[in-house]
């Protein structure tokens, strides 16, 4: 067990060590592998019904957990796939290093306060003028900043307070706050991203290359968009369309919190937040007095995902072959 060293920094240490010693996969391989995650997620949603033969679900709550179920073990599947390419992991894990193994993947103990609180804080400064608007219960525009200040705590504070209310009943807010974000983070970042890096991808490539998988993964939904709410194929091919472009949009911010950090915390609670919250209003952000949170976004993004912040240096975990 790892108890005084960085676990980020150990584990990728040896690591690279153990890809030293074997030759790395090919960046075809790594683009076929990332590619076989995407489609196994995407597909083990369907195999109650096309593989078991299952009957329909019979309520809304047993369908999702159907779901909820084939994304946890399509998740396993994706990082025995991502640990079999590594090689390192399998190796640790045989030598007990349970936390070394899923330091490789960004799960980490520590630093984690950081990793949840900074991204949580960059993240919100896109929501300013809502969570303001929420805390206030008013269209009243604020100059006072104090005030807005203020606002933007207290909207935080409610905005987070309702929706863990929520989860003690409401099957949705599992899936979106809990479930879906759990298990997108786990295969679209903490799998695809080191397998990518290994290959010898750069981390720009891998902040553009990942999101892709992530953005094509959503595109199940024109199949259940044209189907089950029988809307026709133009309507299905819009929403699906809108719906590929703002996930890839987030699968870069979620990607470069990821690679900036070095912490799979990071990633997750941006993606919980942002479903809590919905699409931000850019237009409003533009307009609205009170609401300067995209500059301050744009300022604090670098500063604030720094990675001495979190513990480690960039760079320090590529396993490249010497």
């Amino acid at each position: 067990m790892i108890s005084t060293r960085n676990d980020w920094q150990w584990a990728c240490s040896v690591g690279a060590k153990a890809m030293a010693a074997n030759p790395s996969f090919s960046s075809g391989t790594a683009i076929l592998a990332c590619a076989a995650m995407a489609v196994l997620y995407v597909g083990m949603l369907y195999t109650p019904s096309l593989l078991f033969r299952l009957p329909p679900a019979r309520t809304i709550n047993e369908h999702y957990i159907r779901r909820f179920t084939c994304s946890v073990v399509a998740s396993v599947l994706a990082s025995g796939l991502c640990f079999w390419l590594l090689g390192s992991p399998i190796d640790m894990l045989r030598n007990g290093d349970l936390p070394a193994a899923l330091a490789v993947l960004g799960i980490r103990r520590d630093h984690v306060w950081q990793a949840t609180l900074y991204p949580l804080l960059l993240t919100a400064l896109l929501y300013l003028g809502p969570l303001v608007m929420t805390a206030l219960n008013t269209d009243e525009r604020l100059e006072d900043e104090a005030k807005v200040e203020m606002g933007f705590i207290q909207g935080l504070f409610t905005r987070t307070r309702d929706n863990v209310i929520s989860l003690t009943t409401d099957i949705f807010a599992w899936r979106n706050y809990i479930v879906g974000p759990l298990t997108e983070e786990w295969v679209f970042r903490a799998c695809m991203v080191p397998v990518l890096l290994c290959a010898g991808y750069s981390q720009l490539k891998v902040m553009l290359l990942c999101p892709l998988y992530f953005g094509l993964a959503h595109l199940n939904h024109y199949w259940e968009t044209v189907y089950p709410e029988n809307r026709n194929h133009k309507i299905a091919a819009l929403i699906t369309g809108f719906r590929f472009a703002y996930t890839t949009i987030f699968g870069w911010y979620a990607a470069f919190l990821y690679l900036r950090t070095g912490h799979l915390v990071a990633p997750l609670v941006a993606h919980i937040f942002c479903n809590v919250m919905g699409l931000p209003a850019v237009g409003d952000a533009l307009e609205s007095p009170y609401n300067k949170g995209l500059g301050s976004f744009i300022c604090l993004l670098n500063p604030a995902t720094s990675p001495a912040l979190y513990g480690y240096m960039p760079g320090q975990c590529l396993p490249t072959a010497s």
